[in-house]
């Protein structure tokens, strides 16, 4: 009996550190990966408006691709993009990858030849992809909360059993996924190409949805908004939030660990 429970610990002690690390991980991405402004100073800073005019709003048709690998021509006619427009795009994408009650991101601009779409079909259809994910994401964070206040619940009322391999435990799993996250970063710095296209691999199991996701045209208004070194620059703050976090619950297990037993102590000659 004293080995299942023991067992039954350990697994209660492992799952209450992959759930706060999970935890973590949704407090560095969901925050930013909301935030307006950290969008738009993206934005000014790789000169999007710059790019959307000069590939997207220049008056020529290019090829696009749908969900069946079927080309059509998009058609953008010459139009100056304002900031305002920017921001305009970036609330909607934002809107529509948080709220499950907007059914899409699409909107329409003013030009001199009347309303025309800003975002291409193949974009909406990839985005609806990545609200799935999105929505998963979200739901994932709310469950890992509920599964960890249970765990913390059982720890709590079997303290005194657990305290010897609690610490322990926490600190070699979270050292586990520290060395894992190095190792991606490394990867993805050192060809960010590569690392983009697994990760579209892996997040997308279906192959089609691959496809779709990584065959954009240059002119394509979503890519052109969200570039290349939008997703370098935002994955690598993600990353050193997310290790912040992971370091800074380190010292304060290890603060606890050496220490707690102390305090432990004199709460109870107290009482």
């Amino acid at each position: 009996m004293s080995k299942l429970l023991s067992c039954i610990d350990r697994m209660v002690c492992i799952l209450a550190s992959l759930l706060l690390i999970i935890l973590m991980g949704c407090l560095a991405v969901l925050p930013i990966a909301k935030s307006k402004s950290y969008y738009m100073k993206e934005h000014e800073k790789n000169q999007v408006e710059t790019i959307l005019e000069t590939e997207s709003f220049n008056g020529k048709a290019h090829v696009h691709y749908d969900e069946n690998h079927e080309a059509y021509l998009h058609y953008l006619p010459v139009y100056d993009i304002t900031k305002q427009d920017i921001a305009l795009a970036t609330s909607h994408i934002i809107d529509y990858l948080y709220h499950q009650d907007v059914t899409s991101m699409q909107f329409q601009l003013d030009t001199s030849e009347g309303k025309i779409d800003f975002f291409s079909k193949q974009a909406i259809d990839h985005m609806a992809d990545v609200k799935v994910l999105f929505i998963g994401g979200i739901r994932l964070c709310f469950l890992s909360c509920f599964l960890f206040i249970c765990c913390i619940l059982y720890i709590g009322l079997f303290y005194r059993r657990i305290r010897p391999i609690l610490a322990k435990t926490y600190l070699i799993t979270v050292g586990t996924v520290v060395v894992l996250t190095f190792i991606i970063a490394t990867y993805a710095i050192l060809d960010f190409d590569s690392a983009f296209v697994f990760f579209h691999q892996v997040i997308f199991p279906n192959s089609e949805k691959v496809d779709l996701a990584l065959s954009f045209s240059y002119c394509d208004t979503l890519t052109n908004l969200l570039t290349g070194e939008f997703f370098m620059h935002i994955g690598l703050a993600i990353g050193i939030m997310f290790l912040v976090f992971l370091l800074t619950s380190i010292v304060i297990t290890l603060v606890i660990q050496k220490y707690g037993s102390l305090w432990f102590k004199k709460i109870a000659n107290k009482s």
